[in-house]
């Protein structure tokens, strides 16, 4: 295991990148906090950086909050999967090479996805699910979502303008939550995800959202308590996937934030985590 330390924003925690090995990748991960472990599933063409580390320092009171980039993004090696079962697979590895035998997972926009297929190939690795900003797999009744935002937020370098609209709404509120969650992050990150990359994490998305993969005649399958939350207004999957996401898995409870988007749990980070902390605290 070798180790890098990436210097954050002043005022965010540190936390160093490590390098663990699973099969046969090299991947880098990050820890912070105590408490029994929390896994988190980044989003597309998300990285280590991607995470808003005040969210993360909420978390890590309770919780050893662990983040890795998945396989052929931003530091880990490999060739992105354009299906989401195999980077579901690759989760779990990375889960037995940090020697963890079960750990809560969030999953946030294509990481919910993971997490999904994760919880139902993998029931003993995953104690508690967190699905944020997500949709059940394509073949559910009455949910939706936006290609076109998917092809916006594939802009090979999004403008912070664009950012902005693809993960707020048009309210001084949020789009002020939102400038201050991006200027926490780490700027430039440390590492980006390729062109390749992003065409393969854009088409696992268009897969599992339409249906292809056949994950929704499964999705009864999750045994996990499930916390799915999103925003009321969020461009890529709207409100109403999270609510059906809800309906079919037999134990989930549902939260929805007012005048917010994709990025609700930055915008909303506070009561997120709060709501998180208290959903995993539950027996």
């Amino acid at each position: 295991m070798t180790t890098s330390v990436h210097a954050p924003p002043s005022g965010t925690p540190s936390s160093s990148t490590k390098f663990v090995v699973a099969d046969g990748i090299r991947v880098a991960t990050r820890s912070i906090g105590t408490g029994e472990p929390l896994l988190l599933l980044h989003r597309f063409r998300g990285t280590l950086d991607d995470w808003d580390p005040a969210l993360l320092s909420a978390l890590a009171p309770q919780r050893q909050v662990i983040t890795f980039d998945s396989v052929g993004v931003g530091e880990t090696e490999g060739e992105t999967p354009d299906a989401v079962e195999p980077m579901a697979d690759f989760a779990a590895s990375v889960l037995r090479s940090l020697e963890l035998s079960t750990a809560d997972i969030l999953g946030y926009s294509l990481g919910g996805f993971v997490a999904q297929v994760l919880a139902i190939k993998y029931p003993h690795l995953v104690r508690k699910l967190i699905l944020a900003g997500t949709m059940p797999p394509g073949g559910a009744p009455n949910v939706e979502w936006s290609a076109t935002w998917l092809r916006t937020a594939s802009t090979p370098v999004p403008s912070p303008a664009i950012a902005l609209s693809l993960f707020y709404t048009e309210t001084t509120s949020s789009r002020s939550a939102g400038a201050a969650s991006f200027g926490r992050m780490p700027s430039p990150p440390s590492s980006y995800v390729s062109s390749e990359a992003m065409v393969a994490q854009a088409r696992a998305i268009t897969r599992f959202a339409n249906g292809e993969d056949g994950w929704y005649a499964r999705l009864n399958e999750i045994a996990a308590p499930t916390f799915v939350a999103n925003g009321d207004r969020d461009g890529l999957f709207p409100a109403i996937d999270s609510t059906v996401l809800a309906s079919e898995i037999h134990q989930s409870r549902l939260g929805i934030y007012p005048d917010s988007g994709h990025g609700f749990l930055y915008q909303y980070l506070e009561r997120f985590s709060e709501d998180v902390l208290q959903f995993l605290g539950r027996d």
